[in-house]
C-alpha cells in the first residue's frame, strides 16, 4: 500500500510543479523536459556574467581598444571590461605610420631616389646640351720656333635637337612623378605591416581579457565550492579541483600578459617607439574615404607612373637620333719670318650623321621597358581586383563567424549561470560545474578571437582597396 500512496503523491507532486521547478530539477547531464526551460525572468534563474566579478588583486589591464557595445536582448550586458563595438581603425594609427615612414630605409631610398631625379632638372633650364669645351694647340715648323709658329684657342658647346630639350623634361617630369607613386606604394606597404602588428596587440589583449575573466571566475566557484566544504555538502578532495583551475587560469593569464608585452614591442619596434594608436585620443575611429572599386590604389598609379616614363624615354629616343652636334668658336695666331704674322677668327661646326648601328639598339630598348610597364600595369589592375574580392569574401564570413561565435557566447553565459544555480543549491558537483564552464571558456575565446578577425578583415579590404590610414 505504501509504494502505490507515494508513487500517486509523487505524481501529483510533478502535476503541481511549476515549469522553473521542473527545470530546476534537471542537471546538465540529464535530458530536459519537452518545452521546460529555466525561467530567465526569475530572480534566481538570470545568468550573471562571470567577469563582473573581479579577483582581489587584478593585474595592471592594458589600455582598452574599442568602445563597449549594448548586451543583447534577453541577456545582461556584459561588463566594461568586454569590448563588444565594432572593431575599427585607430584614429592614431596615422600618426605612427607616419613615424613608421619616416625610419623606414625603403622610403629614405624613394626619396633620395625622387630627388636625383628632380635634378635632372638643371639640365633641362640649361641653354646648352651639355657641358661646354674648351681647346688649344700649338705649331712650329721644324726649322724652330723662331721662324714659323702657330697657336689656336677654341670655345664649344652641344647644342639642343629640334624637340629635345621638351623630350628631356617630359622625362624628367614623369620620372619625379613614378617616384612620389612609389613613395605612396611604400606607404601603403608600410601600412599592411603596421596593421598586422597592431591586431596583434589586439588579438593578444582579447586573449588578456578572457584569461583575466577565467581567473575571476575561478576563484568566484572556489569561493563557493570552499562554503559548501565548510557545509559539509561536498568532499574536501573537490576543492583540490578549484584550486587545480585557479591555478591553471593564472598561468593562462601570464602567458596573456606575456603575449601583449611582446606584442607591443614589436608595434614599437615597427613604428619607432610610437604607440598613437593605443593612446586615449588614438582610440577614437577613424573613417577611410577613397573609391570602392581599387582605381587609385597606389600599385596601378605607381604601374602607370611607370608606363609614362618608359613612354617618356622612348620620346626621348626618337628626339635624339644623333649625338647632339657642337658649335665652337676659335681664334688663331701666326707669327715668325717664314709665315704671316696676325690673328684670325672662326667658327667650327661638328654634326654626326645618324647611324641605325647606334639608333637601333636604343629603340629597342625603350620599346622593351615600355612593353614590360604595359604588362606590370595590366598584372597590378589584375592582383588589385582580384585581393578586393578576396577581401569582401573574408570580410563576409568573418562577420557571419563573429555573429555566430556571439550567439555561442550568449548561449554559454546563461548555461553557465543556470549550472551555478544548480552547483550552489547542490543539484550538480563540482566536476559538472567545471564542463559546464570549459564550454563558457572556449565560447569566449572564439567570440573574442572573431571580433579582432573582424576588424583585421575590414583592414584588409581598407589594404586591397589602397587606403592607407590618415
Amino acid at each position: 500500500m505504501r509504494r502505490p500512496l507515494l508513487a500517486a503523491l509523487g505524481a501529483a507532486a510533478l502535476l503541481a510543479a511549476t515549469p522553473s521547478d521542473l527545470a530546476a530539477q534537471q542537471t546538465p547531464l540529464a535530458r530536459p523536459p519537452l518545452r521546460s526551460y529555466p525561467d530567465l525572468a526569475a530572480p534566481q534563474a538570470r545568468p550573471v556574467p562571470p567577469v563582473a566579478q573581479r579577483p582581489p588583486q587584478p593585474p595592471e589591464t592594458p589600455p582598452e581598444r574599442r568602445a563597449p557595445r549594448p548586451g543583447r536582448r534577453g541577456q545582461p550586458a556584459p561588463a566594461p571590461e568586454v569590448a563588444r563595438a565594432a572593431p575599427a581603425e585607430a584614429a592614431g594609427l596615422a600618426e605612427d605610420l607616419d613615424a613608421a615612414l619616416a625610419i623606414d630605409a625603403g622610403a629614405r631610398a624613394i626619396r633620395g631616389q625622387r630627388e636625383a631625379v628632380r635634378a635632372r632638372d638643371a639640365q633641362v633650364r640649361s641653354p646648352i646640351a651639355g657641358s661646354p669645351a674648351i681647346g688649344s694647340s700649338f705649331r712650329s715648323d721644324t726649322r724652330g720656333p723662331r721662324l714659323a709658329n702657330e697657336w689656336d684657342v677654341e670655345i664649344g658647346a652641344p647644342l639642343w635637337l629640334p624637340g629635345q630639350r621638351s623630350a628631356l623634361a617630359g622625362t624628367v617630369n614623369a620620372g619625379v612623378e613614378e617616384q612620389e607613386r612609389r613613395f605612396a606604394l611604400r606607404r601603403l606597404e608600410l601600412a599592411a605591416q603596421l596593421r598586422d602588428a597592431y591586431w596583434a596587440v589586439g588579438l593578444a589583449e582579447s586573449e588578456w581579457r578572457v584569461a583575466r575573466d577565467r581567473l575571476a571566475t575561478a576563484r568566484d566557484i572556489g569561493r563557493d565550492v570552499q562554503r559548501r566544504v565548510e557545509l559539509g555538502d561536498i568532499p574536501a578532495t573537490e576543492a583540490l579541483l578549484t584550486r587545480n583551475e585557479e591555478l591553471t587560469a593564472e598561468l593562462d593569464l601570464a602567458r596573456a600578459e606575456a603575449a601583449v608585452a611582446a606584442a607591443r614591442a614589436a608595434y614599437r619596434t615597427l613604428t619607432g617607439g610610437s604607440e598613437a594608436a593605443f593612446e586615449a585620443g588614438g582610440r577614437v575611429p577613424r573613417p577611410l574615404g577613397g573609391p570602392a572599386n581599387g582605381e587609385a590604389h597606389p600599385a596601378i598609379r605607381a604601374a602607370e607612373a611607370a608606363l609614362a616614363t618608359a613612354e617618356a624615354r622612348a620620346r626621348l629616343v626618337a628626339a635624339t637620333p644623333i649625338d647632339n652636334p657642337e658649335l665652337g668658336l676659335f681664334t688663331r695666331g701666326q707669327g715668325g719670318p717664314v709665315t704671316e704674322n696676325g690673328t684670325s677668327l672662326g667658327l667650327r661646326v661638328r654634326i654626326p650623321l645618324p647611324t641605325e648601328a647606334r639608333n637601333a639598339p636604343r629603340r629597342a630598348d625603350a620599346e622593351a621597358e615600355r612593353t614590360r610597364a604595359e604588362g606590370e600595369l595590366l598584372q597590378a589592375r589584375r592582383l588589385v581586383e582580384g585581393e578586393i574580392r578576396l577581401a569582401r569574401l573574408g570580410l563576409g564570413a568573418t562577420e557571419r563567424a563573429r555573429q555566430l561565435a556571439a550567439d555561442r557566447r550568449a548561449v554559454a553565459e546563461r548555461q553557465l549561470a543556470a549550472g551555478r544555480t544548480a552547483f550552489r543549491s547542490g543539484e550538480i558537483g563540482a566536476f559538472d560545474l567545471f564542463r559546464i564552464r570549459q564550454l563558457q571558456i572556449e565560447a569566449a575565446a572564439v567570440d573574442a578571437r572573431a571580433e579582432v578577425d573582424v576588424g583585421r578583415a575590414r583592414s584588409r579590404l581598407n589594404q586591397a582597396l589602397g587606403l592607407a590610414p590618415g
